[in-house]
């Protein structure tokens, strides 16, 4: 070779990016490049003459003078001609991947080899993060999908794909989305993936229904966009199954939309019974008065029919979880026992009653007479569902609820007792499950029923710190299930009530009454005169203190509504009056029982509370167990 054409080649050797190493057959560097100089961090003059095996970590290092000792020996090649991927080793200490390539050559007699070495670090770190990518989208509870850009075939889909769909992977692949997403035509989809093909990173958000090999469905929310990956570019799919959001979603807005409606109920149910109040005590007085017998029952009646109205606006109560429970320790077990016999005679001879009964149930904290109309109730709904006859089965557990159990209830995680009643009737239909437990929503026709049972369930329930639901099918049948909460503390609850001696007098007392509604006050004073009392009246609770304060000794009691428009509750009241004399006698009264009136506050404060509407006798009866209570007047 002429000189002119050897310093060609080496400027050729000098300008190219890879490294380029030529070793004698005792493994001497003969000859490098600048881009080995590059590479691992030595200049030229180190690498003259040192054995090339300083350029590789172990256990290559150790392996090279063998490798190449063979190769003279025998002939046989094991690198040369074959490229292949090793590490390499820098002047720093570092170590990174390479891919070398060894030729062989002979110059007047002496053996030499070259090798051509690439830096494939980033190839390395490229692949890493596509394998990392990889394992992540196999983890990822989200499904994934590609599919073809012309045959809109899926090329592609990840284990929760798989699982959701319930199609093996061979069975996915070759389909194409119309195949599982409801309602999905060729036409509707092409539309949809035009504005990803004219703009690249355009992407598209939506919401479908998926549809799995079995025939159920479920909604997801759908990412779509044209990657540029893929050689030839694909559509990704993202799908997100949002069926149990979409369930918390619908839960909160029915509870919602349950507490709203009760708010307005409870509402209107003060109110009527305050009139209630007013009608039922002038009955009574009429009724007490009149000495035509004919008046008499004519009065007798409109009383009763008041009566009733008081018990419907109760119901509303129940509805609105307005209204004070009595609750006492209790198993359910042997509540639902003690009913058979009443349930049976009410179910009547077409209706079988069964039980399935747990041998071990948690006790509950609940109100016992809320629970037997609530069974009731339910049984009574059952048997006109099975107007032809049937089966209803009650059935006891207990049930640990955690976290993930509870994600479409709205009660806290920890142990309930589960209680199910299931009819084999007619079954409900679709549209009115959701409104099931509203007021005045009935199955019935209207001359059957109020449509207040499955309300006062409802509000029963929810106040007791359960959960209620229904599940139906019709023709089927009909399930409901509450879950109450578990009683797991030793200590009882104080009994909000007391009992009457029998045979306890009530001489005279001064009553300070502080009532808002007029007419319900007025009544009230003509009661207590009645009654043999005497009564100062307040129109609030300010007035009532102001009245208490310029003359405590002249006032015997207490007897004050609960809510009042000016502010100051009856708890207020009654308790600047228990500061300045903790043993005076108050009697609360209500109407309804809105946030300041409740069970926990009502035992923090100790006091009787007397519900609205009440009967003469109520009060009379009330007015006698306060004093025997408090023996100081």
């Amino acid at each position: 070779m002429t000189e002119k054409f050897t310093s060609r080649i080496e400027s050729v050797l000098e300008s190219v990016d890879a490294s380029i190493v030529t070793i004698d057959s005792g493994g001497l560097i003969t000859d490098c490049n600048s881009a080995t100089s590059r590479l691992f961090g030595y200049l030229r003059e180190e690498l003259l003459g040192r054995n090339v095996k300083m350029l590789m970590p172990s256990p290559y290092r150790d392996q090279h003078d063998g490798y190449l000792t063979h190769h003279l020996n025998t002939g046989e090649n094991r690198i040369i001609g074959i490229g292949r991927n090793v590490s390499g080793l820098r002047k720093n200490g570092e170590e990174f991947p390479l891919h070398l390539s060894v030729a062989k050559f002979e110059d007047e007699g002496t053996t030499f080899f070259t090798g051509i070495i690439h830096d494939i670090s980033e190839l390395y770190s490229a692949q890493f993060s596509i394998n990392r990518l990889g394992r992540i989208i196999e983890e990822l509870d989200s499904e994934v999908y590609t599919f073809s850009v012309d045959s809109l075939q899926i090329t592609s889909a990840n284990p929760a794909a798989v699982k959701n769909m319930g199609y093996s992977l061979k069975e996915l692949l070759g389909k194409k989305p119309m195949d599982l997403v409801h309602g999905l035509t060729e036409d509707i989809l092409r539309q949809t993936l035009e504005p990803l093909v004219e703009t690249r990173d355009a992407e598209v958000e939506l919401q479908q229904r998926f549809i799995r090999q079995d025939g159920s469905r479920y909604h997801a929310d759908v990412n779509l966009y044209l990657s540029a990956a893929f050689d030839p570019p694909e559509f990704v799919v993202i799908a997100k199954d949002v069926t149990e959001r979409n369930q918390m979603m619908n839960s909160l807005r029915q509870s919602q939309k349950m507490e709203s409606i009760g708010n307005l109920t409870g509402g209107i149910a003060h109110d009527f019974n305050n009139l209630l109040t007013v009608i039922l005590g002038n009955l009574e007085m009429l009724e007490f008065d009149s000495d035509n017998s004919e008046q008499s029952e004519m009065v007798k009646e409109a009383r009763e029919a008041a009566e009733m109205g008081a018990r419907l606006t109760q119901r509303l109560l129940s509805f609105a979880r307005r209204s004070p429970l009595s609750p006492t320790r209790l198993d359910i077990n042997v509540k639902i026992r003690d009913l058979i016999e009443l349930l049976s005679r009410t179910l009547g001879t077409e209706v079988v009653l069964r039980t399935a009964l747990a041998d071990t149930l948690y006790d509950v904290n609940i109100d016992e007479s809320e629970l037997e109309n609530a069974l009731i109730n339910l049984c009574i709904n059952a048997r006109d569902a099975m107007p032809k006859g049937g089966t209803l089965l009650i059935t006891t557990s207990n049930a640990t609820l955690d976290a993930d159990s509870i994600v479409d209830k709205q009660i806290e995680p920890g142990n309930y007792v589960r209680l199910e009643v299931t009819d084999t009737g007619c079954g409900i239909a679709t549209g009115l499950i959701e409104s099931i437990f509203e007021p005045f929503v009935s199955t019935k026709s209207s001359a059957d029923g109020t449509g207040l049972g499955l309300s006062m369930v409802y509000g029963f329930v929810k106040q007791s710190g359960g959960e209620i639901s229904v599940y139906s099918e019709l023709n089927l049948g009909t399930t409901f299930t509450i879950y109450l909460p578990a009683y797991l503390v030793n200590e009882e609850r104080k009994s909000l009530t007391g009992t009457l001696e029998e045979g306890h007098s009530l001489e005279s007392k001064r009553v300070l009454v502080a009532e808002d509604n007029i007419r319900v006050r007025k009544l009230t004073i003509k009661r207590l005169e009645a009654l043999g009392h005497i009564a100062l009246d307040a129109e609030d609770g300010q007035q009532a203190l102001k009245l208490f304060l310029s003359n405590p000794q002249n006032i015997d009691c207490v007897f004050t509504d609960v809510v009042m428009k000016q502010g100051m509750t009856g708890y207020d009241l009654a308790q600047e009056i228990q500061r300045i004399d903790p043993n005076m006698p108050i009697l609360l009264t209500s109407g309804y029982a809105e946030n300041v009136v409740n069970a926990e506050k009502l035992v923090q404060s100790g006091l009787p509370l007397l519900r609205k509407p009440f009967s003469q006798q109520d009060l009379k009866e009330a007015f006698q167990l306060l004093f025997t209570q408090n023996q100081r007047h």
